[in-house]
Order: C-alpha cells, then sequence, then structure tokens
C-alpha cells in the first residue's frame, strides 16, 4: 500500500509565464497531474511563490490511492484553509501526515503545517517524499530545499529562509516518530 502510494504522489498542476520576458517552456515530470488543462509546472521556476492556491488546487494535493479527500474552507474576511489528513495502514503503526495551508486573501497561501507520524523505515521514506512533494507545490522546486525529502526523512531538525519563505522542521518532544514541517509566506503576510 505504501509503495503504491508513492507512485500516486499527486502535485498540483501550474501554469509558467515564462521568465525574463522569455516565453515559457514546458517540462513535464511524472509526478505532476495535468488538471482541467491547465500545464504543468516549470521546473526550473523563478524564485516566487506558486501563485493561485484555490479549491481546485486543494483537492489537487489528494493521494487518489486514498478514500480520504482535502477540505477546502473559504471566510468571509478572504481568508481560506485547506486541511487534508493522508493515512497509511501498516502493521502496528499508523503513519500519517496532517496538512494544513491558510491564505489571509484569496489565491495565495500564507502559511502551512505539515504533520508527520513517522511509521516504519519505508513509512517514513514514502512521508517524507509524500511531504517533499507538498512543499514543491507550494513554493516550487527551488535550489534552498533540493534534497528535501531525503532531509526529511533523516529526522534532522532545521531552519530554512529564502525569497521571504521561511521553513522549519521540528521533531515533537515527546514522540520521536512526529515531526512538524512549517512554513511561513511573508509575502503574503504570513508571520
Amino acid at each position: 500500500m505504501l509503495f503504491a502510494s508513492l507512485l500516486s504522489l499527486v502535485l498540483l498542476a501550474f501554469d509558467a509565464d515564462g521568465f525574463g520576458g522569455a516565453p515559457a517552456t514546458k517540462a513535464i515530470n511524472p509526478l505532476y497531474l495535468k488538471l482541467d488543462g491547465a500545464e504543468t509546472f516549470q521546473i526550473s521556476s523563478p524564485s516566487v511563490p506558486v501563485p493561485s492556491f484555490n479549491r481546485q488546487r486543494c483537492r489537487g494535493i489528494a493521494d487518489l490511492s486514498l478514500a480520504s479527500r482535502p477540505v477546502f474552507t473559504e471566510r468571509e474576511n478572504g481568508g481560506w484553509e485547506c486541511v487534508y489528513v493522508l493515512e497509511y495502514s501498516e502493521t502496528g503503526h499508523s503513519p500519517s501526515v496532517f496538512v494544513q495551508i491558510r491564505g489571509l486573501k484569496a489565491g495565495t497561501w500564507s502559511s502551512f503545517r505539515l504533520k508527520l507520524n513517522f511509521g516504519s523505515i519505508l513509512s517514513r521514506q514514502v512521508l517524507s517524499a509524500r511531504a517533499a512533494a507538498l512543499v514543491h507545490a507550494l513554493i516550487g522546486n527551488r535550489e534552498p530545499i533540493k534534497g528535501l525529502a531525503a532531509e526529511l526523512a533523516e529526522g534532522h531538525d532545521f531552519d530554512r529562509s529564502f525569497n521571504r519563505i521561511t521553513l522549519k522542521y521540528r521533531q515533537e518532544r515527546l514522540d520521536n516518530s512526529r515531526y512538524n514541517l512549517t512554513g511561513v509566506n511573508a509575502s503574503s503576510g504570513g508571520r
């Protein structure tokens, strides 16, 4: 089941506007899914957060091999939240990733939290890859986070700041199998 889930990683589709006035080129990565005719994200991206997080992009983070689906909630003040729990069955463990993405205004994420509950070594690799894919879907494939899946699986705390985005990864104090990865997008008013 975990191996099938790894193979069914689903990332969001983005529009690539080109960079520096040059026309956009399209690169297709087998981990990206094409949603409703949208173009896929170009791997060599400009250094800006991926725009337009909306209900469709929230639904796009779903792991299609699981029964659960993301829930997107809009607030009257323009804020929104996307929440999703990915649970994988494993003997003696309950590996999971809890996803919470928030925005202060329509279309732009301001913060996210990924809570990883690791089980075995295999689930650690699968969940780390899934978490890294979600982070890349939000902020692009930037140099400061290359190798993110391996770094998450290793379980070492870290802090990273780049392009007004801050990432923090911490092990929970009382449970050595649980970690929190948080991200803040200061350019959208996140704190």
